[in-house]
């Protein structure tokens, strides 16, 4: 398709304005940055390696005060394919300037992409060829690795293993309110979804990936991984996983309360079934204090180590004694729906083992949320 665009070009001293025909590229690249100038002349570079070439990349510059619009000015003079847009007068924040570029996308699909980071030249062929290969695809992410080395510390470590080891759709879908299982920069999904079913990011003071992904499986989605390691996740001490207090412990349980709040009172889940928290440690328990808040209240606990059951649990005026997990058992699946929250290591596989060899199918008669 042969459309005609007009494109704003912000180099920090002027604007200029160009007008051309061009074809719309199959893939459109959505890069926000704000003072990226460290690092983004390098994951431009990567893009510009990439072996699938019928793409854009769109840049949006949120208020940066280093040289990112010089590099991104300097870079447009020689990549037709770049697109630089600009939040101009200040920073507006990353949702603003998500949806602004998504606004300018073109393509059939939306790669999103980190202007610290550095995707392989592969990811994008990868990529492309898993979605035109699958129509009932809505999404796909990729292996992910992060660096530098030094950089990753033990618990992003366990979270880069953890979403590496969920390949298959079911997977993802599975554990999705544990923790985001896609690393944002390394999703590919398609525009139409993107923009028609979900209308973009939303701002909602917690992490707008994961939400993106939450209101992504609502809405029926189909997110499968690419299982390459095709995108490097540069760690390092200003990066917002760090930094923002959008990405603190508190908001990411609300975030996860509220959507999981929502599944449990959606269509017949729960139906005729009471709410069960399976884990009555720290995780648990708080778990249950923000999901009440959410209007969805538990109507006890149960636990599999046997020095927890038997005590009481108190919450809101509510207390509760703690069962054994073969009580739970022994209720079964018609009359109680389980919550697993249980933040030990190991202590989720333990669990869905004694569900699953018990015939409770998960997402139907339990869930894993922690």
């Amino acid at each position: 398709m042969v459309i005609r665009w007009v494109q704003m070009i912000t180099t920090g001293a002027s604007d200029a304005w160009e007008e051309r025909e061009v074809s719309a590229p199959k893939v459109s690249i959505l890069m926000p940055v704000r003072d990226g100038g460290p690092w983004i002349a390098e994951a431009i570079a990567s893009i510009r390696a990439q072996t699938f070439g019928d793409w854009e990349l769109i840049a949006v510059d949120d208020g940066s005060r280093d040289e990112t619009p010089r590099i991104l000015a300097a870079t447009r003079r020689t990549e037709a394919r770049l697109r630089v847009l600009s939040t101009r007068e200040s920073a507006r924040g990353l949702v603003t300037a998500l949806n602004s570029g998504l606004a300018a996308v073109r393509g059939a699909y939306v790669a999103r992409m980190d202007a610290d980071d550095l995707a392989s030249p592969e990811r994008l062929a990868a990529q492309v060829d898993a979605l035109g290969s699958s129509p009932t695809l809505t999404a796909v992410t990729c292996l992910v690795d992060g660096f530098p080395e030094s950089a990753v510390g033990a618990g992003m470590r366990r979270y880069i293993a953890w979403q590496n080891g969920l390949v298959t759709p079911a997977e993802l879908r599975r554990d999705r309110f544990v923790e985001s299982p896609v690393v944002a920069p390394t999703l590919t999904m398609r525009t139409e979804f993107l923009r028609e079913m979900l209308g973009g990011w939303v701002d909602r003071d917690w992490p707008e990936d994961w939400d993106l992904v939450l209101r992504a499986y609502e809405h029926h989605a189909t997110i499968a991984r690419v299982p390459l390691t095709l995108h490097a996740w540069r760690q390092h001490a200003h990066q917002a996983t760090r930094i923002d207090p959008r990405y603190g412990e508190e908001r990411l349980l609300a975030l996860r309360a509220h959507y999981l709040a929502r599944f449990l009172a959606g269509g017949s889940v729960t139906a005729g079934r009471s709410i069960w928290i399976l884990g009555a440690g720290p995780v648990g328990k708080r778990l249950a204090e923000v999901l009440a808040k959410e209007g969805c209240e538990a109507a006890g606990f149960a636990d599999v180590d046997p020095r927890k059951i038997g005590n009481c649990v108190r919450r809101a005026g509510r207390t509760w004694t703690v069962e054994s997990t073969a009580e739970l058992l022994r209720a079964g699946p018609r009359e109680r729906y389980a919550v697993a929250a249980v933040g030990q290591s190991g202590a989720r596989a333990r669990i869905r083992s004694l569900l699953t060899t018990a015939g409770w199918v998960e997402e139907r008669d339990f869930i894993a949320a922690a």
